[in-house]
């Protein structure tokens, strides 16, 4: 969950030996003015919202753009949070001691890291049910630790380089990725304050999902990858999805990564799907409901399904 640059060339390696086909101009990003990436209608989506796993209808798009419903926050979408919290806080914060701390070592960072916990602790626990909060402070004492130790080794092999290292190199060195990067997806009919999980170098995306895996998922990162073309003008070949899944039985947290190719045919169906849900906005038709609805979604409320027609996996 927290790369170092050992993980990145690891990851590299993977993507050389995963069979890739290539993409056709057409499908990138930059020919945003030329069909099929240009858009169809007048309405800039979240990817997010165009793959949601919530609903297969895509009835969540219509309830937000068209009916202006807010949504209903709901413990599965919030152990999500949590972990994205947790993810942006550990990277910024890593940044931030390395640049401000007079006295850099590994030990006076680890420190003043692990002193940044309550904080983000308490922030992690805003809104959270009674019931659940237990699971949250397990999961953020968990993951702030792991986080802790990758940084501050990081840091002392940094140091222990050359005495004459800029702080930039040392935060280059430390922490290679970027986390919420931000962009543009305008060009693409996409929204234009997009959050991209995390950046790692080379330009390999990563979307981090809580969820039971789902193959919809990997949709995502073409979507991604086309406003990041679309902006940069930069080939996006490849991402990660990145499922962390919180084991409450055995107190772990595992980390899955699966290495997804962005070729062709991955790109023509997040288009599609764009396409699809930008006209149920433009439109102002409601798609129905889906055959069943996930119990993450939080439009539930406002759907109000009966209790048959709710999956009992998110």
């Amino acid at each position: 969950m927290f790369f170092t640059w050992k993980d990145i060339r690891d990851v590299a390696e993977r993507i050389r030996r995963t069979p890739f086909e290539g993409v056709s101009d057409e499908l990138r990003g930059w020919r945003w003015s030329e069909p099929p990436i240009a858009p169809m209608y007048n309405t800039n989506l979240g990817v997010s919202d165009i793959v949601s796993g919530f609903c297969d209808t895509g009835r969540n798009v219509y309830l937000k753009y068209v009916l202006r419903k807010r949504e209903s926050p709901n413990p599965i979408l919030k152990r999500g949070s949590v972990i994205h919290l947790i993810h942006e806080r550990a990277i910024s914060t890593a940044k931030r001691l390395i640049y401000s701390l007079s006295n850099l070592t590994g030990q006076i960072f680890l420190n003043y890291f692990m002193a940044e916990r309550d904080r983000v602790l308490k922030d992690a626990l805003t809104g959270v049910e009674k019931e659940d909060r237990v699971e949250v402070e397990w999961t953020v004492k968990n993951l702030w630790l792991k986080a802790a130790l990758t940084y501050s080794s990081q840091l002392e092999r940094a140091l222990s380089r050359s005495k004459y290292l800029s702080r930039e190199t040392i935060v280059s060195l430390t922490v290679p990725e970027n986390a919420e990067f931000a962009i543009d997806g305008s060009l693409v009919g996409l929204s234009p304050t997009l959050k991209i999980d995390s950046l790692l170098p080379s330009g390999i995306i990563v979307e981090i999902k809580t969820r039971p895996y789902k193959p919809v998922y990997e949709l995502t990162l073409a979507g991604y990858a086309l406003a990041f073309e679309s902006i940069y003008e930069v080939a996006i070949d490849h991402g990660i999805l990145l499922q962390v899944i919180i084991d409450r039985k055995e107190k772990a947290v595992r980390f899955y990564q699966k290495i997804i190719p962005l070729g062709d045919n991955i790109r023509m169906e997040f288009i599609e799907r764009r396409d699809r849900l930008a006209e149920v906005v433009a439109n102002r038709e409601d798609p129905g409901m889906p055959e069943m609805c996930s119990p993450a979604c939080p439009y539930l409320h406002i759907c109000n399904p009966p209790p048959d027609k709710v999956s009992r996996k998110p």
